[in-house]
C-alpha cells in the first residue's frame, strides 16, 4: 500500500495574502481542498501532498502566475519552516546550514528526500520526490527559492548559486527560475541547487552558534521522536555504539534484527539507503558532533568513527568536506 505523504501546512501561509491582494477569498479556496486556513499558522499541522498539490494547481490558475513557487518564497518568513527555519536563521557556514536542511527536512515533509552532494567544484542540495503522490513542482521550487533567498540575504554579494537543476517544467517557469536564481537552469530528474565549493565554508552574517546548537538539539530530539520506529534511526544508534570496535558488518545487523541480510537490504532500500550509506551518514553525524569539542584529537575521532587508522579517516573526511580534519577545525 502506498504511503500517504504529508507536509507542514505552514508552508502554504504565503498563499493567503497573495490571494487576498487580488480580491479572492482565500478561506474559500483552501476549504475546497479540505484545508483550514488557520492550519497554515499552526506549526504542528500536517496536510496531505494530494491536497497541497491540488491547491497549488488551482492557485496558479487563479493568480495566472507560472512562477507561483518563487513568488511564495518572496512573501515567506523563516517561521514558515517552524523550528527548522529558526535553526537556519541562526546560521553558521553554508555547509552546516545545508546539512541542517538535509538532516531535519523530514520534520517538515516526507514528500521528498533531501541529499547533499559535493565534488571538487561545487556543493549541491537535492530535493528528490518520494514514492507515491508527487508534490506540485511549485512546492519544491518554493523550498529551493526560500533557501536561496536566505543564502542571498546572509551571504551578501556571495550567495548566488552556480546553477539550479529542474525536471521538465513549462518554459515560462524555467525562465522565471533563471531570473530569480541568476544562474543557468539545467534539466535533470529532480530539483537541485548548486553553489561554488569555496562558498561552503563562508559564514552567514550575524550567525549565532549558541542559538544554532540549542535549536539543533531541539530538532534532533523532535526527529528522534518522529522517527522512533524508523529502522535506519535504530540502526544508526547501534552503529554509533559499535564503531569504536571497527566498522560493523551488515550480517551482524541482520542477526540483531532476526532477519536475513537480503531482507535488511530491502528494508533499507525502502528508506532510500544502502548499508554503506547508513554507516557513512552515521559517521558524518558523529564528525559534526565531536570535531569542535575541545581536547578531541584527530586520532581519537578516527577511533570513535571506527577507522583502522588516521590516514583512512583523513581520506574519507576529505571526500566528504574537501579539506582535511585539521583544516576544517
Amino acid at each position: 500500500m502506498t504511503t500517504e505523504r504529508r507536509t507542514a501546512a505552514m508552508f502554504l501561509s504565503p498563499l493567503a495574502p497573495m490571494l487576498r491582494r487580488t480580491g479572492i477569498d482565500a478561506a474559500t479556496v483552501f476549504s475546497r481542498h479540505g484545508i483550514a486556513l488557520q492550519d497554515t499558522m499552526n506549526p504542528e499541522a500536517q496536510i496531505t501532498v494530494l491536497s497541497t498539490a491540488a491547491l497549488l494547481e488551482e492557485c496558479e490558475t487563479l493568480l495566472g502566475d507560472p512562477s507561483l513557487g518563487i513568488n511564495m518564497a518572496r512573501h515567506a518568513e523563516y517561521s514558515t519552516f517552524g523550528a527548522l527555519g529558526l535553526a537556519l536563521a541562526a546560521g553558521g557556514d553554508l555547509r552546516s546550514v545545508l546539512n541542517r536542511i538535509v538532516r531535519f527536512h523530514r520534520l517538515i515533509s516526507d514528500a521528498a528526500t533531501t541529499e547533499l552532494s559535493e565534488d571538487e567544484n561545487q556543493i549541491g542540495l537535492h530535493l528528490i520526490p518520494a514514492d507515491g503522490p508527487q508534490p506540485n513542482p511549485h512546492a519544491l521550487l518554493f523550498v529551493l527559492a526560500i533557501i536561496q533567498r536566505m543564502v542571498r540575504i546572509r551571504l551578501p554579494g556571495q550567495g548566488d548559486p552556480v546553477q539550479v537543476m529542474t525536471p521538465q517544467i513549462p518554459a515560462m517557469m524555467a525562465a522565471a527560475m533563471t531570473r530569480y536564481f541568476r544562474c543557468p537552469v539545467i534539466q535533470g530528474d529532480h530539483f537541485a541547487l548548486f553553489f561554488h565549493r569555496h562558498a561552503s565554508q563562508l559564514q552567514f552574517a550575524a550567525s549565532d552558534p549558541q542559538v544554532a546548537a540549542m535549536l539543533d538539539a531541539t530538532l534532533a530530539q523532535r526527529l528522534a521522536e518522529a522517527e522512533r520506529g524508523s529502522l535506519s534511526t535504530r540502526l544508526s544508534l547501534w552503529i554509533e555504539d559499535r564503531l569504536p570496535e571497527g566498522e560493523p558488518a551488515l550480517s551482524d545487523a541482520a542477526s540483531l534484527l532476526n532477519m536475513s541480510v537480503r531482507s535488511l537490504q530491502r528494508r533499507l532500500k525502502e528508506e532510500h539507503l544502502t548499508w554503506q550509506q547508513l554507516i557513512e551518514n552515521t559517521r558524518r553525524v558523529l564528525v559534526e558532533r565531536h570535531l569542535r569539542q575541545p581536547g578531541m584529537s584527530i586520532t581519537q575521532l578516527a577511533f570513535l568513527l571506527g577507522f583502522a587508522d588516521v590516514s583512512s579517516f583523513s581520506r574519507a573526511f576529505r571526500k566528504w568536506y574537501g579539506a582535511s580534519p585539521t583544516q576544517l577545525r
